[in-house]
């Protein structure tokens, strides 16, 4: 199918006659594709010398709109007559990512074709209903052989020039997006000791009997605490370093815990903390472990987590000097109760090797690629277990793309699923420190995603698994994950339908 010359032909002979097109301010999505199933309805022939109104009757330049493609889609946007061109639809909107499209977008490929986008048509999100001015015979059979017609197309489209990319465009002021709130649940709170509060509440509607604490300022010794919460079946929360926050207090009474085990030294969780965690009403015993340092700190909570738990079917091989891979393994070490080791990136740490040997897991996954955890510190891990162990790295391109591998591995080997997946932001830590252990005591797993997008790969696998997705949980308020991802996790989940 080649629209270029024609186009183009149609975008030079109407781009003087363009005036300013009307506002969208009281054009709804249902009214776009409402005006788009009455031309389809019609099998409108394509032409470029002729024009329809908005009820497909015969009109002039000045009452109608051309009978091409963007002329099609200017009809259903409710733009000035007779129509802009696909040099221009991109003047009256804006350009959205695949991830946030939506009946009533566009898409155009500049100074070649345009389309209007009628919805997804399988569960995959690689194929859409395509509402359309068909300047060729259709791939399926149509009671004309050009004009007007819906069809199933693979998404952008069938082909185009390499230099005439399909892109989606929404038209500016057109209302009706969808609602994301009845699509996920809120995990959140005023803060982020609030929305540790939260994932407990979450988790633990029914109380805990043992609870585990940690700074919620910095993130190595909440890494390494998955584990033992699983082993301890409480929550993680967390503290400011020298006060604890009433929340936390209220939670861990409301939880009807008697035991708190407090993870990290008096820099990361002061003797004030402690003493106020003491003084909570109903709690009878609260206890530290402790390092020098977040490796001393990891190897301690690891041998109590192997003291409770027993030894473990594997392990986890994590840097200490970033957050994000270890923590799309809480979840995993929360449910499975396998330790998070945490080593430095060159060379395996002394404590971690000590916690290897002494905790001798099946199996050592590495989580990263090897600019976190570099293949000489791998192959050391391997070495301190005599080579008898063996030892996979889980790693993607970046953060989100590893966090997906690691939920994949989650759902094979420790028994989770994507039934109800925890989503958070993967360029801060504190939402997810608390949010891993709540995911996986809810048997899910944690997904990661920049604040201000959605990131396509985990899009994509919302869009496939959301069949047996139920509610996902979001981590954080709107500087965490904002509207936009909201909104493209309620479209990965909208449900496949037929055109109307």
């Amino acid at each position: 199918m080649n629209r270029r010359t024609l186009a183009a032909c149609v975008a030079v002979a109407f781009a003087a006659t363009l005036v300013a097109p009307a506002p969208a301010s009281a054009l709804s999505r249902s009214d776009v594709m409402a005006r788009a199933r009455r031309w389809v309805g019609l099998a409108i022939p394509y032409s470029q010398t002729f024009y329809r109104d908005d009820n497909g009757a015969t009109a002039t330049a000045s009452t109608g709109w051309r009978c091409d493609c963007s002329g099609f889609v200017s009809m259903t946007w409710l733009t000035s007559h007779p129509g802009m061109s696909t040099r221009t639809l991109h003047l009256i909107s804006t350009a959205v990512p695949r991830e946030l499209l939506q009946p009533g977008d566009a898409l155009v490929s500049y100074d070649n074709h345009a389309v209007l986008f009628g919805g997804w048509a399988n569960a995959e999100r690689t194929l859409y209903y395509a509402y359309e001015m068909s300047s060729s015979a259709s791939r399926n059979s149509t009671p004309t052989p050009d004009g007007t017609v819906v069809r199933v197309t693979p998404y952008p489209y069938w082909s185009w020039p390499a230099d005439q990319p399909y892109v989606p465009y929404r038209r500016n002021g057109v209302t009706g997006s969808i609602d994301y709130e009845p699509y996920i649940q809120r995990v959140e709170g005023a803060n982020r000791y609030d929305t540790a509060v939260a994932a407990s509440k979450a988790a633990f509607p029914a109380g805990a009997r043992v609870v585990v604490v940690a700074s919620g300022e910095t993130w190595p010794d909440a890494l390494s605490a998955s584990a033992l919460a699983g082993a301890l079946e409480g929550p993680v929360l967390l503290s400011a370093s020298t006060r604890l926050p009433a929340s936390v207090a209220g939670e861990i009474e409301r939880l009807g815990a008697r035991s708190v085990v407090v993870v990290g030294g008096p820099s990361a969780v002061a003797t004030s903390v402690v003493e106020a965690l003491n003084a909570v009403p109903g709690v009878t015993s609260v206890r530290r472990i402790a390092g020098r340092d977040r490796y001393a700190t990891a190897q301690a909570v690891a041998a109590e987590t192997v003291r409770l738990a027993g030894a473990p079917a594997a392990a986890f091989l994590c840097t200490g000097e970033d957050f994000p891979d270890a923590l799309s393994a809480s979840p995993l070490a929360y449910a499975s109760r396998w330790p998070i080791v945490l080593t430095r990136p060159d060379a395996l740490s002394e404590e971690a090797s000590a916690t290897l040997v002494t905790a001798r897991p099946q199996r050592v996954y590495v989580l990263g690629g090897e600019a976190v955890v570099a293949t000489q510190t791998a192959a050391a891990a391997a070495e301190a277990l005599d080579l008898a162990v063996p030892v996979t790295r889980v790693a993607g391109p970046d953060r989100y793309d590893t966090a997906l591998r690691v939920a994949a591995l989650g759902v094979q080997r420790c028994g989770l699923s994507y039934a109800a997946p925890a989503i958070a932001t993967g360029q801060t830590f504190p939402d997810a420190l608390a949010g891993g252990a709540m995911a996986g005591a809810r048997n899910g797993v944690l997904l990661l995603t920049p604040t201000n997008r959605m990131y396509p790969k985990l899009w994509t696998l919302l869009a496939k698994t959301s069949a047996e997705i139920g509610t996902p949980l979001t981590l954080g308020g709107d500087a965490a994950l904002t509207p936009t991802v909201r909104t493209a996790i309620a479209l990965a989940l909208e449900p496949v339908r037929p055109p109307q």
